[in-house]
């Protein structure tokens, strides 16, 4: 998450102007990556840190609740569109001088769609299995397990802005909900269980309560 932001941050103070990638043309995706190439490279090799500390993260939460495959699968799928949309963004500097226009709206649509709407739909997977497992275990806290709920199937709505582009400016909305409950699993854990629901241990016992008659 860190090296998001930074990824963010440094990449706006360092670039030379803005592009809105949806609606670019050839002419300005041309102007934007060959003089702000320092500020792309800088941005994309900062975001393939967070690609790594998302799969750790995605690996850690995962194994924390007993999630099944399908949650690990939904991880490396948001960790490696990440990771692949930023060597995307690198490779669009780097040719950008001497390309051609359709390769430059190619590779720029591409890196949109790896990097926004599948690396999203790969978040919202392991929102959901994860939380549905910790709410079937009676992990806590109880507002956060819900939250993912929630807000899982509500990221997969991003996937609209592969037929609709301009739906993409709703993505930092999907951003910022995934970004509470990654900071929120991250600094609280879903390692408390409820005495008593699906999953607990006994203290008393050692056994999982729902073996129980």
């Amino acid at each position: 998450m860190v090296g998001f932001i930074a990824s963010l941050v440094f990449g706006a103070v360092l670039a030379r102007g803005s592009v809105f990638l949806p609606t670019a043309t050839a002419g300005q995706l041309r102007g934007y990556y060959d003089h702000s190439g320092t500020a792309v490279a800088v941005s994309s090799l900062l975001q393939l840190v967070a690609a790594a500390g998302l799969l750790r993260f995605g690996l850690g939460v995962s194994a924390a609740v007993g999630a099944d495959r399908r949650a690990r699968f939904a991880m490396w799928l948001a960790a490696g569109a990440f990771a692949v949309s930023s060597v995307l963004a690198l490779a669009l500097a780097a040719v950008a001088a001497r390309a051609g226009d359709g390769t430059l709206l190619v590779l720029a649509r591409l890196t949109l769609a790896v990097g926004g709407p599948i690396h999203l739909a790969g978040l919202a997977g392991l929102l959901w299995y994860v939380s549905r497992r910790a709410l079937a275990q009676g992990r806590g806290p109880r507002w956060l397990v819900l939250f993912g709920v929630a807000v899982g199937p509500l990221l997969l709505l991003s996937l609209v802005s592969i037929p609709v582009p301009a739906v993409t400016r709703a993505e930092p909305l999907w951003r910022l909900l995934a970004a509470v409950w990654i900071t929120g699993v991250s600094a609280v854990g879903l390692d408390r269980t409820a005495p008593g629901a699906a999953g607990a241990v006994s203290p008393r016992t050692g056994t999982d309560s729902s073996a129980t008659g």
